[in-house]
This record gives C-alpha cells, sequence and structure tokens, in this order.
C-alpha cells in the first residue's frame, strides 16, 4: 500500500505540535508566577546560566551589548583566519577540519553533523559557506561573542551530539549614519549603522565575494572546466527598538548564497570513478532566516533575565549533474524559544528553557542510489540502481529544560538539571540528564566535573523512503569531563581537561549481503572518543597575547553486528596550535599561527579491480579501514595589520596563508585513468593550500 508519508507526517505533527505549544503555555505560567519573587531575590544570588557548559573561550562578562567581547576581539585577529572568528575555531583544543585543509568543524572525535549552531538562542541552517577560503557567514563587525561548547554542555541545548557553536550578534549603536567598506582579494562588502529613533537604531551588512576574478569561465584543472565561477554572497541586518531601560525587542534577518557551475569530461579522474557525472554538474546552496526576539532583564535582583524568541527560514540545497540527473532538499523551519533565569534565593538560581523546532523537510530525487555514510570507505561499490521520488518530511522538535545552579557556600556550585526531548516523526521521548560540579580550589582555581545524556535527529538521506530507513533511531551519547583551571599573574591562565564520550545508536550502511538490505540502513554503529586537551592562554596585559591549545585523542567506531573495530575517519591523535599575536608599534600589529597535526586516517587500497556496475572502468580494492595515515599537517600563518590616523579610520591587513609553502596532504585515491586490473596500484596525492597572500582595506566614513 503507498502510503503518503506527507500526510501521515502532518498528522503526527499537529499532535506534537499541540504538545509542544502547552509546553511553552506552560513555561509563560511558570515564570510569571515565579518573576516577582525573583525581582526581590538578593543580588548575591547571580548565578551562572553556562555554568553547565565548557566555555573554551572566556572573557569577563562585558555589559554593553553593541561591543564585541575580548575574547571574540582576541579571534578575530587570529593569523590566517582573514578577519573571521568562526574560522578561527580551529586554533582552539580538540577542532578539526572535516578533512585535510578545508572543510567544517569537527570537534572531539564527533562528526561534522553532529554540531549544533544557534544564533541568538535559535538554530540556523548552516554558518560556514561552501567554499572552505570563504569562511561564515557572518560579518565580524556585528558579533559580539563566540562561544564553543566541546562537551558535558548543559540541558537548554538539544538535538545534539558534538560541539555546540552558540553565536550572539551584537545590538546596533545608537549614533549617526556611518558607513564601513571592505575590500579584499577574497571579498568585499558594505556595513551601515545608525540610529533610527530615540529609542532604536539598526545595521546593514551585505558582502560578495571576489572568486569570480581569479577563477574565471571555461578556465580548466584536471579535464574539469568551469562553466560558472564560484560565487558566494550574505547578508544581515538587525534592528533593536530598546522599550524601556530593561526591555527591548530585536528584529533580525540574515542570508547566505553559494553556488557553481562545471562541467566534467569524459575520462577525466571523477568521471573515471563515477561515471554517473560526466557532463555539466551544478550546486546552489541559500538560506534566509528572520528572527523576532524580546528580552527583559529585572530592574531588581541582577542574574534575572527572560527571553522570548521565534523564528522562520528557509534553506535549498540544489545539485545536478550526468546526465539529467539531480538531488533537490530543502528546508523550511519554524522555531521558538521561551527563557528565563531567576534567583530564587543566594543560593539557588533556576534556568528554565522550553523550545519547539517545526522543520519541513523536501527531497526531490532522480540519481543513482549508493548506501553508505562515513564509516565506509568503499562507497563506490555499493551502487543500488537508480531512485526518482519527490518527498516530503515533517518533524516537530519539542524540548523543556530546566537546572538549578546550587551553590554549597563559597567553594561548590552544583548544577543539576535535565532536558525532556520529543520528537514528532521518529516517535521518540528522551529524559537527558545533565550535571556539573565546580569546586573553587582557590581564588584563582578551580575543579569541574561535568556529565551529560544527548540526542540527534538521524541525517535526512538516512531516513528517507527509497534511499534510507524511516525507521531509524536518533544517535546517542553520553558526555563525561574533568578538568582544572587556573588563573595566573600578568594574564595568564591555564586549562587542562580530560573528557570521554561513548556513542550508541549510530547509522550503519548496510551491505546488499545482509539478510535485511533492503532496509538500507540500521542503528548498529557505535563508537567512543576520548582524550586530554590543554588550553595555555595569555590575555593581552601588555603588547602582546596569545595561546597555546594542544589535544591528544582518539575516536573509533564498532560495526555491531561484526564487532569490527575502525577508526573514525576524522580521528586526530595529536593536534598542536599556537597563536601569538604583538603591537609593534602604536597603529601596525603582527601576528602568527603556527598549526601542526596528525595527518588524516586513510584506508589503503591495496588492488585494483573491474568495476561491475561500469564494465571497462576499475575501482580500488581497500584493506583496513582508515588503519593508515598520511603525513604530518604542518602549516605557519602570518599577519599584519596597520591602522591608519586620517580623517577616515582605515586599515589595512595582509595575511599570509601557509607561509612557508609546506605541501600538506589533503587526501589521496585511486587513479582511475592509469590504474589496471591485475597490476599494483597507482596512487594520486592531492594537496590543500599552497602560500595565499591575502590583502584587505577597511575604511569607515
Amino acid at each position: 500500500m503507498d502510503v503518503d508519508i506527507c500526510q501521515t507526517a502532518r498528522s503526527i505533527d499537529s499532535r506534537a505540535r499541540r504538545r509542544a505549544l502547552t509546553v511553552l503555555l506552560a513555561a509563560s505560567f511558570v515564570f510569571t508566577s515565579l518573576r516577582g519573587l525573583a525581582q526581590t531575590a538578593d543580588s548575591t544570588a547571580r548565578g551562572s546560566a553556562s555554568s553547565l557548559n565548557e566555555v573554551i573561550v572566556t572573557s569577563k562578562q562585558e555589559t554593553d551589548p553593541t561591543e564585541i567581547t575580548a575574547a571574540t576581539k582576541e579571534l578575530v585577529q587570529v593569523p590566517g583566519s582573514l578577519g573571521d572568528p568562526l574560522s578561527a575555531v580551529f586554533s582552539l583544543p580538540g577542532v578539526v577540519y572535516a578533512g585535510g585543509d578545508n572543510g567544517v568543524p569537527a570537534v572531539r572525535g564527533s562528526g561534522p553533523a553532529d554540531n549544533l549552531y544557534r544564533v541568538d538562542s535559535l538554530p540556523v541552517p548552516y554558518v560556514f559557506h561552501a567554499f572552505d577560503i570563504s569562511g561564515s557567514v557572518f560579518n565580524d563587525n556585528i558579533l559580539r561573542s563566540f562561544n564553543l561548547y566541546a562537551a558535558g554542555y548543559g540541558p537548554e541545548y538539544a538535538n545534539v551530539t558534538g560541539g555546540v557553536f552558540d553565536i550572539a550578534l551584537r545590538d546596533p549603536k545608537h549614533q549617526p549614519l556611518t558607513a564601513t567598506v571592505d575590500l579584499s582579494l577574497l571579498r568585499s562588502g558594505v556595513f551601515l549603522e545608525s540610529a533610527i529613533t530615540e529609542n532604536s537604531a539598526a545595521y546593514l551588512s551585505a558582502r560578495v565575494s571576489n572568486l569570480t576574478l581569479f577563477v574565471k569561465k571555461g578556465s580548466s584543472s584536471e579535464d574539469t572546466v568551469v562553466e560558472q565561477p564560484p560565487k558566494d554572497n550574505d547578508y544581515q541586518f538587525r534592528y533593536v527598538w530598546n522599550v524601556t531601560g530593561n526591555q527591548k525587542i530585536t528584529l533580525s534577518a540574515n542570508g547566505a548564497t553559494d553556488s557553481l557551475g562545471v562541467n566534467f569530461e569524459q575520462g577525466a579522474q571523477i568521471t573515471a570513478e563515477y561515471p554517473d557525472l560526466a557532463g555539466d554538474a551544478r550546486s546552489d546552496m541559500r538560506y534566509n532566516n528572520q528572527t523576532l526576539a524580546w528580552d527583559f532583564t529585572a530592574p531588581s535582583g541582577p542574574g534575572s533575565r527572560s527571553r522570548v524568541a521565534v523564528g522562520h527560514s528557509t534553506s535549498d540545497n540544489n545539485e545536478s549533474y550526468g546526465d539529467g540527473y539531480f538531488y533537490d532538499e530543502s528546508l523550511t523551519r519554524d522555531s521558538g524559544i521561551v527563557q528565563f533565569d531567576f534567583p530564587l534565593n543566594p543560593f539557588h538560581t533556576i534556568h528554565l528553557t522550553a523550545e519547539v523546532v517545526r522543520n519541513e523537510h523536501g527531497a526531490d530525487y532522480d540519481e543513482a542510489l549508493y548506501i553508505c555514510n562515513e564509516f565506509d570507505p568503499t562507497c563506490n561499490d555499493t551502487r543500488r540502481g537508480f531512485v526518482v521520488a519527490d518527498r516530503c518530511l515533517t518533524e516537530t522538535e519539542s524540548t523543556f529544560a530546566l537546572s538549578d545552579t546550587w551553590r554549597l557556600g563559597r567553594a561548590l556550585i552544583f548544577d543539576v538539571g535535565g532536558q525532556f526531548h520529543e520528537n514528532s516523526y521518529t516517535g521518540e521521548r528522551f529524559a537527558n540528564p545533565r550535571t556539573a560540579l565546580t569546586w573553587s580550589v582557590t581564588q584563582h582555581s578551580a575543579v569541574v566535573l561535568k556529565a551529560g545524556r544527548y540526542n540527534r535527529f538521524p541525517d535526512l538521506d538516512t531516513i528517507l523512503p527509497e534511499i534510507g530507513n524511516p525507521h531509524l533511531r536518533s544517535s546517542r551519547a553520553d558526555h563525561f569531563s574533568a578538568g582544572f583551571r587556573q588563573e595566573l599573574e600578568d594574564g595568564w591562565s591555564w586549562n587542562a581537561e580530560g573528557y570521554y564520550k561513548k556513542l550508541w545508536d549510530l547509522p550503519l550502511a548496510l551491505s546488499a549481503s545482509e539478510p535485511d538490505a533492503s532496509l538500507l540502513y540500521g542503528n548498529d554503529v557505535s563508537g567512543r572518543a576520548y582524550g586530554l586537551d590543554l588550553l595555555i592562554d595569555k590575555k593581552p596585559t601588555g603588547p602582546w597575547y596569545g595561546w597555546i591549545a594542544a589535544s591528544v585523542g582518539k575516536s573509533t567506531r564498532t560495526d555491531d553486528r561484526t564487532g569490527a573495530v575502525s577508526n573514525y575517519y576524522l580521528d586526530t591523535p595529536f593536534i598542536f596550535n599556537a597563536v601569538a599575536n604583538y603591537q609593534l608599534r602604536p597603529r601596525m600589529s603582527i601576528g602568527a599561527r603556527v598549526t601542526v597535526r596528525s595527518g588524516q586516517a586513510d584506508t589503503p587500497i591495496v588492488g585494483v579491480e573491474e568495476n561491475t556496475d561500469f564494465p571497462g572502468h576499475v575501482q580500488p580494492v581497500f584493506g583496513e579501514p582508515y588503519s593508515t595515515r598520511l603525513p604530518t599537517y604542518a602549516r605557519l600563518d602570518a599577519r599584519i595589520k596597520w591602522d591608519f590616523r586620517t580623517h577616515f579610520p582605515s586599515s589595512l591587513t595582509l595575511d599570509v596563508i601557509n607561509i612557508l609553502k609546506r605541501h600538506n596532504v589533503d587526501f589521496r585515491q585511486l587513479d582511475y585513468t592509469s590504474s589496471k586490473v591485475g597490476e599494483p596500484p597507482i596512487l594520486k596525492q592531492y594537496d590543500g593550500f599552497g602560500v595565499l597572500p591575502v590583502l584587505s582595506y577597511r575604511i569607515t566614513f
């Protein structure tokens, strides 16, 4: 019987929305009942809403919401990040690129899809442009703070098992109209900021890449011809109305677009591997997001605050290739969140979060079906014919989180809480306990212990009918960590933390020989990740600042059906980063970043065999998955910045990426055009960035 999945999902979804609405109303009732008590609480009861969380980037709390925090300002200046604090995350402990010299971040042995990205408390479709050098979709002019929570974060974060990237945008300044123009080899943009009325202000940012200046239509490499040069753009708008001294309403909008078109010629390396790709290929990504928020801070009783926010976003990812094949994915998301923090007395501060996220996924596809995932290096021999379908999947996630910051004297802070999370499509309900204990050994040092349970909705391409298993369960994780931090004199501090992650119910791509191969995927992969992160930090108390970040760790995955254990494809046993910036002259600063890490895990190619799906083509015979490594990765980036004192403030920045021109290996693969069956395999090696100088100029009118 053919079941209309959209209609079924919407029926399930309507019941979940009613329950979610009940949660939000109940939360509002609780807040209304307790707000009066919170406003009269003793000022010494100020609690830390993030004390359950591991904040790798820390700074003293700035009170001005229109200014960037000191810690984020340091990230903006990281050499090689091109002024993008989100790209600078790769210089922090436990963070690696999800693939060689480029890609999105992976945190502490988890995958990039396991991360959660939130902007002003609401989830966003994506924060990094598709083209690696372009960085994030946010102008550094609008960032207030950026925090990475690597593990053991609090119950307010849902639908995540990896790292949390929590981004807060600053409020516009109440000032006359100013314009900031950015010009660089990679990107140009304009930023406008002004007061609107006596109690309101706004800013607008628009940026566009200059990649089309360097990659022209018709240019080619390895029999791949550029038909549409790569381009990306992004925009951000924010309007804030300060209703009273302790209430404000914020309207925000942002979006981004990335596109590229190429032609894969017959006989090229990529078409020899995947003959279906021969011909024109195009990729287009875009998203648009709007949010409306109300913030309230109690006029008395410091620490009491509330936030209500709603958001709407749409995103599309369209790919076409070969002889009319395509995969179009869309997402329409409506979200709402209510957050309350209020001190009950000098010993207890309550934190409450109620969140509803409704996702309507669409997938229209006509393509070859490959059943594989990140744990399987042999994707090119898992072909199962072709699939054609137009599907819709609607699911609602409801979250209710409650925690208590309990002060046990002057030395102990005990955070205890939990999260109830429900998903309408899978029908799963989760009760996730989370807790943390902070013991202040001395006035400047503390021991922190954390533990929590987490879950994440399956990836869309593993649960859609025809290409996935609609009955797949959510993946799960337990996080445990123990750390010690200490503040020293003259701005020095250090922080060491050991962690352990237990993962289960991860998706397994079922081989055609399995008795239940028709399911395509099963929840039959588990894993472990453990290690130690060290951060030695020097704040800018003098002419220089910087940090050293070192990580050792291990990440494995287990096929629960066979018991086979292999390294995770992003397993990186050792990571070392050193960042330093020095104020050489009053208007001139220099800096450098050194990165050294273990080479990426690799699967050896031990032979060559015929590709049975495409006679006349070959495919590799693989050895043990991810049992070898590429050479050690090392890179030195440098930056020099000049500030000019003229009628219009301006600056000139030169970033040089990989200044030593080291040939770091991104990946190796079979040379499909030269290798022959019965002969030793011939391998091709692909390197990352060469030397890349980027000159940027900024002027403010």
